[in-house]
């Protein structure tokens, strides 16, 4: 697993460096040429989306995401790690409705071939991105939780 979070975060780089060198292009082009890139701002835009989306997937592996925890402190270790296993369960459910939400969403984005106002591409092709990035959630969540499981029957 070590070896796709690797995977993911050097997506993750390139889809930044990707929107820097489009966002700098088209500074270039609106403020020296008088001659904004067309298409640059929706690129941007889904860029964005994929960055937030799949970057999310990276904090959950890491268990890094916002939560409030003032209570967990006080709990003894065990119901702690059952709160965690809980936590974990809840995230893979959630994640899975996401994936298989969105991919009747993007199927029916491709189905009629609803495509970008300025890039002209299917619609479908950047918010697939929010089924890849939900399903690298509930995979990394759902080996947080067995790994939560084997170690509490050790």
């Amino acid at each position: 697993m070590d070896r796709l979070a690797q995977v993911v975060s050097w997506f993750v780089a390139l889809l930044l460096i990707v929107a820097v060198a489009i966002n700098f292009s088209n500074v270039i082009g609106r403020y020296f040429f008088d001659q904004p890139i067309g298409w640059a701002e929706d690129a941007l835009g889904f860029l964005q989306i994929g960055l937030v989306v799949i970057g999310a997937s990276l904090v959950t592996r890491k268990n890094a995401h916002l939560r409030m925890d003032a209570l967990e402190h006080l709990m003894p270790a065990g119901m702690r790690r059952w709160l965690e296993v809980g936590a974990g369960v809840v995230t893979v459910a959630v994640a899975l409705v996401v994936v298989a939400t969105a991919s009747r969403i993007v199927a029916g984005m491709l189905e009629n071939d609803t495509r970008t106002i300025v890039l002209e591409i299917p619609l479908g092709i950047p918010y697939s991105v929010f089924i890849f990035g939900f399903a690298l959630i509930a995979l990394f969540a759902l080996l947080r939780v067995i790994h939560l499981l084997r170690r509490q029957q050790k």
